[in-house]
């Protein structure tokens, strides 16, 4: 975390951005702190359980501004997925021999193939994730595993656990890491870890 929020702030600084500029930027961000402190926990909380459980080569999908794909490095080699164009200026500082960044359409572009993890953190809840983990076991090794962590909004845990067994994936191990409100309503924050059924 401290690496990242150094970054971030180098990055900040170097831009030509002003003092004025950093307390109105976190300023507005802490005054919402309070009504989405529990929302803040969960989701840091979320992504130390996702880092536990990956390790070997490990795609993170839709990395955003690459805070987790950041402490994944820690666990293994990483591509991160982003398509946003606004973020590379930024991840590109986050790179080192174990994470590399890449623009790229996770359906249509060559993202790499024989991943140990593919992680989607954050990211299935407004889509339909059946293409996703279609398109996840296309890149995985035989023995990867998928994880899904996520606020369970517009039934996004059910939906996954309900299409794992239509691609041949089981959940081996399912988590409720605690309630808080989200995307406009009060869900449970979870994670899902998937593999391939064994026959």
């Amino acid at each position: 975390m401290e690496t990242f929020y150094s970054k971030a702030l180098d990055a900040f600084r170097e831009s030509g951005g002003t003092e004025e500029e950093l307390m109105w930027l976190v300023g507005s961000r802490l005054a919402l702190f309070p009504a989405h402190r529990e929302e803040i926990r969960l989701r840091l909380k979320t992504m130390e359980e996702i880092v536990k459980r990956a390790k070997g080569r490990i795609l993170d999908v839709g990395s955003g501004s690459g805070l987790l794909a950041l402490a994944l490095s820690e666990r293994g080699t990483v591509i991160g997925i982003e398509r946003a164009p606004d973020f590379f200026p930024f991840l590109g500082r986050l790179e080192n021999e174990r994470l590399r960044f890449i623009n790229a359409d996770f359906f249509r572009d060559d993202v790499g193939r024989d991943f140990d993890v593919v992680v989607f953190s954050y990211i299935l809840h407004d889509i339909e994730p059946g293409p996703f983990l279609k398109r996840a076991l296309e890149l995985l090794k035989p023995d990867g595993r998928i994880i899904v962590g996520d606020f369970d909004i517009n039934g996004i845990r059910e939906k996954v656990k309900g299409l794992a067994g239509h691609y041949g994936l089981e959940a081996g191990e399912e988590l409720t890491l605690g309630r808080a409100f989200s995307h406009g309503r009060e869900c449970d924050a979870f994670l899902l870890v998937l593999g391939r059924v064994r026959k």
